[in-house]
């Protein structure tokens, strides 16, 4: 099946259990749900839940660092650079030396275009030619603006989903792995789990020749996003950070003026940071890659849209 498949699958499902008139609009771009006269609009994972302002804060990967740090929200750091060719106005080539200066304390820095998703457009650099090769990238490819960051060696990534003051759902992810057999070497591992076409972001030094133990786990990728290959796992209220992770995900929603959203953020030496704030709320492969996913996905989303018909 495929992902965004699995979305649609669920919003038709809900529909017709509430009595929901759909119909397809924009060659299927827009989904208008209509209910005792009140009329709402589905685009992709995007619910009529959020102002346009909410929406193009969380979508803007440096306008959601400035606000959470202006309200004292742990928030990874995020230096921005513009394109000379479409922001003429605000480039300065003390924006990139800010940059690349990231480099005297952190051995890696990641670039990334401030409006991206899904793990696309983010790259890990370890020298200044790196970070000026991928900047020169994507202002090629049209990006008005690209944020550095530190790069940070993140135990797990957590996502919380939250809608209007209450937090739905936690999870945390776990990055790309393979498990040795003791016979296989960790590049054949890799085909073996994620396919011969895996999109996996790998690990530099890993050494796809070497046949790891019997049952020894061997992180290949340092991205996170289950898109490409990371591991959803369940927690609850036990979980140690699962406090901390929630009030931080109450007080990110609210510093920038949220409805609905996810908020992901990293545990890295004992410390919480948010990573970014996502307005388009997709569940596709936490639905297919998690037990009983399917179904959690699918209370979410039908509390959402209760909430768009009941504003």
């Amino acid at each position: 099946m495929e992902s965004d498949t699995v979305f649609y699958k669920i919003i038709d499902e809900l529909c017709k259990e509430k009595n929901i008139k759909q119909e397809m609009l924009s060659f299927d771009w827009i989904r208008q749900l209509e209910k005792n006269g009140k009329i709402r609009n589905l685009i992709k994972y995007q619910f009529d839940l959020n102002s346009a302002n909410s929406f193009r804060i969380a979508g803007d990967k440096y306008a959601t660092y400035a606000l959470l740090k202006k309200n004292n929200i742990p928030v990874i750091e995020h230096r921005m650079i513009f394109n000379p060719e479409t922001r003429e106005k605000y480039y300065d080539n003390k924006l990139i030396n800010n940059a690349i200066n990231l480099l005297e304390t952190n051995k890696k820095v990641i670039i990334k275009a401030n409006q991206s998703s899904k793990g696309q457009a983010v790259f890990l650099c370890e020298s200044r030619e790196e970070i000026m090769q991928m900047v020169e990238k994507m202002f090629n490819e049209g990006k008005d603006s690209v944020s550095a960051c530190p790069y940070l060696d993140i135990d797990y990534e957590y996502r919380a989903v939250y809608l209007d003051g209450e937090i739905l759902y936690i999870y945390k992810k776990q990055k790309p792995f393979v498990t040795g057999d003791g016979k296989n070497n960790i590049g054949t591992l890799i085909a073996q789990k994620y396919g011969e076409k895996a999109e996996l972001e790998l690990i530099r030094e890993l050494d796809l020749g070497n046949i790891p133990k019997l049952n020894e786990n061997i992180v290949v990728s340092w991205k996170h996003n289950l898109c490409h290959g990371a591991t959803p796992i369940i927690i609850d209220e036990n979980d140690l950070y699962y406090s901390k992770v929630k009030q931080i995900a109450l007080d990110s929603a609210k510093a920038i003026d949220i409805n609905f959203a996810t908020i992901d953020i990293a545990l890295t030496n004992n410390s919480l940071y948010v990573v970014e704030i996502n307005a388009s709320v997709c569940m596709d492969k936490f639905a297919e890659n998690t037990p009983n996913g399917y179904e959690i996905a699918k209370r979410i989303y039908e509390k959402a849209i209760d909430k768009m018909f009941n504003y």
